[in-house]
């Protein structure tokens, strides 16, 4: 009997042992992105298969971002980081990866047209220097950065390949409805042209045939030649509301507002929920000049 005992508890030791494995597997995977909408594109498409946290939150500038030591220790435990390109990347991921070299980065900026410049910025010259890093302000081509998105976690979980493939397709038909609901949003409007402090939705713009004027020039508030350009092109086109993020210049924004007596709006391109953000921002820049 004592034999017959020792033998019930190995088996069923051994059975518990055999379901380690996958208790183990069935943890999120700890995932790290750069900029809020990010994390809606992971999310949506890994579901709970996901823990996504990320490195820039809202109100803080991708440009002038330091992550502090807590947030770099987080990183420690990430198996995957997906970039896109935000200027602080420049100086933090070559770090990052020197303190963890098996993270595994996928630059969702790859394969993209990230050269655009703000072409429509008030001088016509260039409003970034290395081109305007806002592409997921585009629905087309966040379309294909979640398609890069579903890639890298179905390689990094092959069984789980099936379950981010349907919400993938799911997140990929959002995307279409949004495009044809801010197309017909801007149809109806009767701007084509909208005035911004910072030249962030150049993607957007270019995407809806639309004209971004823009107050700042490569980082800097325009001279008094510039303004008085701004300010002439503004009266001109009879732009009623200036759009800013709450990451730069209100003050600037409202000054050229009492000048051709426009409001200031905020509106945000870090903004997390990114399907009700674009269409709000259509309906914005549509309404701009009511």
């Amino acid at each position: 009997m004592h034999r017959l005992n020792k033998y019930i508890l190995v088996a069923i030791l051994s059975l518990a042992f055999s379901y380690l494995p996958s208790i183990s597997l069935a943890k999120p995977l700890p995932v790290f992105v750069s900029i809020a909408p990010q994390k809606y594109f992971v999310e949506r498409i890994g579901g709970s298969e996901v823990d996504v946290e990320v490195m820039v939150k809202t109100g803080e500038s991708p440009s002038t971002f330091n992550p502090n030591p807590k947030k770099m220790s987080r990183l420690t435990n990430a198996k995957l980081y997906f970039s896109i390109g935000v200027p602080f990347e420049k100086v933090w991921i070559s770090r990052i990866k020197a303190i963890q070299p098996d993270l595994k980065f996928i630059p969702l900026n790859k394969n993209l047209p990230t050269h655009l410049e703000s072409e429509h910025s008030h001088s016509g010259n260039h409003s970034h220097e290395e081109g305007d890093p806002h592409i997921w302000t585009s629905p087309p081509l966040a379309k294909k950065m979640a398609a890069e998105i579903e890639t890298a976690l179905s390689t990094e979980m092959p069984d789980k390949a099936d379950f981010f493939k349907t919400n993938f397709q799911a997140l990929a038909n959002d995307l279409d409805v949004l495009d044809q609901e801010i197309r017909l949003i801007l149809e109806a409007g009767k701007s084509y042209s909208f005035m911004v402090f910072h030249p962030a939705w150049s993607y957007f713009a270019e995407t809806y045939g639309l004209e971004q004027i823009s107050i700042e020039h490569e980082g800097k508030e325009p001279g008094p030649r510039a303004l008085q350009e701004i300010i002439s092109r503004g009266k001109d086109l009879n732009i009623k509301v200036i759009f800013v993020q709450k990451q730069f210049g209100l003050s600037m924004a409202q000054k050229v507002a009492k000048m051709i007596g426009a409001t200031v709006r905020e509106m945000d391109p870090l903004s997390e929920d990114y399907l009700e953000n674009m269409r709000q921002t259509a309906k914005a820049i549509s309404g701009a000049n009511n």
